[in-house]
């Protein structure tokens, strides 16, 4: 496997361009595949067999560009259909933001996880987060609206506030000390939400600790690209919508190239 191809990133939607962002900062070198399922989006509110359905359309998708890298940048995604994509991917590493978020939020002892249903219901985090320390106490609020709120760019808006005290009100009486964003869209209202938690609670965002994983797994492998070329950036969507290159702009806090449409039917 070559060290120069790309890294191929995933999600249901833009969410994931968050990770996307992040490894751009880390990994200022390397070339990157996106891909935002918009057309079938959201997955949150899907079944187990829809998701798992959709990721190994995306996976092929990917593996069929040659990534040397494949990372679930969608908790949904890596709660239910996590197994399917490492069984596709085969050689090539998978890694994803439910494993990275669990262990950076281990060190707390009363953990809140905000999430997608899907992602909630699964229970992937509790137990992932059970597994590295047992001694720790974990809740979970199925935060339904915050994607689609966020995705028509009600990011500063007096409905978003309402809607986060009401979602987040069962972690203030829990008295959490540590919050973790289970879904790759809310960093972008990580200041709403650290506003009605407190800013004393340690929030965690796995897309973070997604890229530090992804540089460690990348240098074991000596996969690390060192050329020093611009690196290409390319995005695929199964839905051409003007939010995603407003929201994606907003995510990345760069212009986009145009994003080209396809399909996996």
């Amino acid at each position: 496997m070559s060290s120069n191809l790309p890294i191929g990133v995933f999600d249901s939607g833009i969410g994931g361009l968050t990770v996307v962002k992040s490894i751009m900062q880390k990994l200022p070198h390397e070339n990157i595949i996106y891909f935002g399922d918009i057309a079938r989006l959201p997955y949150g509110t899907k079944s187990v067999a829809t998701i798992r359905k959709f990721a190994e359309q995306t996976v092929r998708f990917l593996v069929q560009h040659n990534v040397k890298a494949i990372v679930i940048a969608c908790n949904t995604i890596t709660a239910v259909a996590k197994d399917e994509v490492i069984k596709l991917a085969g050689n090539i590493p998978v890694l994803d933001v439910i494993s990275s978020g669990s262990v950076a939020s281990s060190h707390g002892s009363n953990i809140g996880i905000i999430a997608t249903p899907a992602t909630v219901n699964s229970n992937a985090y509790p137990n992932s987060i059970l597994k590295l320390n047992t001694k720790v106490k974990v809740s979970q609020v199925a935060c339904t609206l915050f994607v689609p709120l966020i995705e028509e760019g009600y990011i500063n808006h007096p409905a978003l506030d309402l809607i986060a005290k009401e979602y987040l009100s069962p972690m203030n009486e829990n008295k959490i000390d540590t919050l973790v964003l289970g879904c790759t869209h809310y960093p972008i209202i990580k200041d709403t939400i650290a506003k009605i938690v407190g800013e004393d609670i340690n929030i965690i965002d796995p897309a973070d600790k997604t890229s530090d994983d992804l540089v460690t797994t990348l240098t074991k492998l000596s996969l690390i690209n060192t050329t020093l070329n611009k690196p290409v950036y390319e995005f695929y969507v199964t839905e051409i919508s003007p939010k995603f290159n407003s929201i994606g702009e907003m995510f990345l806090n760069t212009k986009l190239s145009t994003p080209q449409l396809v399909s996996l039917d």
